[in-house]
């Protein structure tokens, strides 16, 4: 029999050993360490921070402002676990108003890097500098704080293993600061790489719209409805986009609580209710949403990153914000959108390709050709906000579901294109790069000819990312990058044809849906091309009605 081996008497952790510990909730990746120092900034009331980032943020993070600064004897303190200018009392937790109340970010961050602290108060002889040493020093800096976090995670190197490409990581970097930006307008935001300018967000206190345009694109608020209701202690206001700016991704899902971006089941649950007839399916709706409310009716101490919420009632919470939004929908106010220059370094999109609109038909063009087959006199009209159509041809009466119908022919006629060798490719002439995990890279080097046949040109240019140079054509309006990778994917997996088709005629409303006379007869013609060519007719998502289907459909619901 062996020996028991006794256990350990019980001790307190060592102050680094905990820290660490604290780290590993708090720190995730670089973007966290970004998201706790920026604020902290906002807490300190600045008007202005500027981000430095080097090597994705593993080399170099640096968050600068020109807020009221750190007293030099609080310095040391601001380093030690669960101190924080936040709190005093219990009772204090129950009406938290700051973004940062823990205490734990700034030593968390110092046990895990090579860490520097500055800062100036307001009205102060000169500025105060600490670091992992915890020795205090004069420095030259003007009024406010720099906190410099240089070589993430040398401390526990075994983190690093869990981190992605420093792309992936830059690119979660900008995103953090975009939606920071987007939820206080009256700030300044300067985000740099490597010394090199990406992007500045310019204050815009009086004209929060401009922030929404700089960080969603100009024509996302053009697609919006205004959002602008109380009730009780309760404000929510904002844009909900349309069915024109839905994406193929939840990118743009922006919803604050008391200045603070978070998720929340409730919430979310609400959102997707008001949605549920506006956006077209496979798609996800976008907006910018800000709820105000008491802070006591609210606890925001219920995740390490403060990224969840849990509310008093959450109830009333759902019911205020599926009423606020339906309500909208109904009432459609627009934004006026004003011309004014674009954040530096933003483009509103994150797959925009410019191109030369020679490479195209002429969109008049190509009305014309098509509206020659209205002159029979088919008319139609849109239900749902055109999710559904009902079409007369003077000869038929058809009920269209018109998102499923375009995702049904554009597989129908990929997988007959991909079978007869018939795909035609639309040339991208500023090419597209996408980051792809290790398969997918393989299945580029690997499987050329087999992407080719489907419509694609996709080139390696680094041991990460490729450059799309071409996309099928019936796809032409579709976002590269999920395209590209949904595709790659449905190969990985070794999926059969009719698999990798659907797949990509998931993507053929991605721009939306823009329901005309043109629009409707090419949907015509390609249904009833299907029908001649297809032995499937059966829960197809259109119907040829005539007054017997009508009583049946009418009696099935009875």
């Amino acid at each position: 029999m062996s020996a028991v081996v006794p256990l350990p008497r019980i001790h307190p952790l060592a102050a680094e050993v905990a820290n660490q510990i604290a780290a590993g909730e708090v720190i995730e990746r670089p973007a966290s360490v970004v998201k706790e120092l920026v604020e902290n900034s906002i807490d300190a009331a600045a008007s202005k921070i500027t981000i430095d980032i080097a090597r994705a943020g593993i080399k170099l993070i640096r968050v600068q402002d020109n807020g009221q600064g750190i007293h030099k004897d609080d310095l040391a303190l601001a380093l030690q676990s669960h101190a924080t200018s936040k709190l005093t009392r219990v009772s204090d937790l129950s009406q938290i108003a700051s973004l940062g109340f823990r205490g734990e970010a700034l030593p968390s961050i110092a046990s895990v890097s090579r860490f520097q602290l500055i800062s100036r108060q307001q009205h102060a002889d000169n500025a105060w500098s600490i670091d992992n040493s915890l020795v205090l020093k004069p420095a030259a800096h003007a009024e406010g704080t720099t906190v410099e976090v240089k070589d993430l995670f040398h401390a526990t190197p075994a983190r690093r293993k869990f981190l992605k490409s420093e792309r992936t990581e830059w690119l979660h970097i900008q995103s953090l600061v975009k939606a920071v930006a987007l939820g206080h307008s009256h700030i300044a935001f300067q985000l740099r790489y490597e010394d090199q300018h990406n992007l500045y967000f310019a204050s815009c206190s009086e004209l929060p719209q401009q922030r929404v345009v700089d960080v969603c694109g100009k024509a996302f608020l053009q697609h919006s409805v205004v959002v602008d209701a109380g009730r009780e202690s309760m404000h929510v206001r904002g844009w909900i986009g349309l069915n024109e700016v839905a994406r193929s991704q939840t990118d743009r899902q922006y919803f604050f609580v008391n200045g603070r971006l978070v998720q929340d089941k409730h919430i979310q649950h609400a959102l997707r209710l008001a949605y549920s007839d506006t956006v077209a399916r496979g798609r996800y709706p976008s907006y910018v949403l800000f709820l105000q409310l008491n802070p006591a009716d609210v606890d925001i101490n219920v995740h390490p990153a403060k990224s969840e919420v849990r509310f008093a009632e959450p109830r009333n919470v759902h019911d205020f914000i599926y009423a606020s939004l339906t309500n909208a929908f109904a009432n459609n106010n627009r934004t006026e959108v004003k011309p004014g220059k674009p954040a530096r370094g933003e483009t509103g999109s994150t797959s925009s390709v410019n191109e030369p609109t020679a490479f195209y038909r002429q969109t008049d063009q190509l009305q014309q050709e098509l509206l020659k087959q209205t002159e029979s006199g088919v008319n139609y009209l849109e239900l749902l906000e055109g999710k559904f159509l009902i079409v007369d041809t003077g000869s038929d009466q058809l009920l269209i579901d018109v998102a499923d119908t375009g995702i049904l022919l554009a597989l129908h006629e990929l997988l007959h294109a991909y079978r007869t060798g018939r795909v035609e490719q639309r040339p991208i002439q500023v090419s597209v790069s996408c980051n792809l995990t290790i398969k997918q890279q393989l299945i580029v080097q690997e499987q050329q000819a087999l992407i080719k046949q489907w419509g694609f040109i996709i080139e390696p240019i680094s041991p990460e990312q490729v450059a799309v140079r071409a996309i099928p054509a019936m796809l032409s309006y579709a976002d590269i990058v999920p395209l590209v990778k949904d595709f790659l994917n449905a190969l990985c997996s070794k999926e059969h044809n009719e698999q990798v088709a659907a797949r990509l005629a998931e993507h053929v409303n991605d721009a939306g849906l823009n329901i005309n006379e043109a629009y409707v007869a090419l949907l015509l013609e390609k249904i009833n091309r299907y029908e001649q060519q297809s032995t499937a007719l059966k829960s197809l998502p259109w119907r040829r009605l005539d007054a017997a289907a009508l009583a049946a459909m009418l009696n099935s619901q009875a």
